[in-house]
C-alpha cells in the first residue's frame, strides 16, 4: 500500500511555521538548493535525509508514517 502522505509538503509547511528557508535547510543538510527543492516536491526523500532534516528541525517526521499505519490498522499504537 502506498502512502497518501507527502513528506515534502509537510516539510515546506514546517520551515514557513518556523520562518525557515528552503535554502537554509537544504545547507544543514548539505544538499544543493535547487536538487533539494526538487526533492521536496516530488516527495523523493529518503531515510537518512528524512532523519537529518528531522534533527535540523526538532521535528519527527516519521511520527506521519506511524499514525497512518495505526489510523490503518496497519500496526498497533
Amino acid at each position: 500500500m502506498k502512502s497518501k502522505i507527502h513528506i515534502g509538503n509537510i516539510i515546506i509547511k514546517t520551515l514557513k511555521e518556523k520562518d525557515f528557508t528552503i535554502a537554509w535547510l537544504a545547507r544543514q543538510v548539505y544538499c544543493n538548493e535547487s536538487n533539494f527543492y526538487k526533492k521536496l516536491k516530488n516527495n523523493e526523500i529518503n531515510i537518512d535525509l528524512l532523519f537529518h532534516i528531522s534533527n535540523v528541525l526538532h521535528v519527527d517526521f516519521f511520527a506521519c508514517y506511524s499514525e497512518e499505519l495505526q489510523k490503518n490498522g496497519e500496526i498497533s499504537p
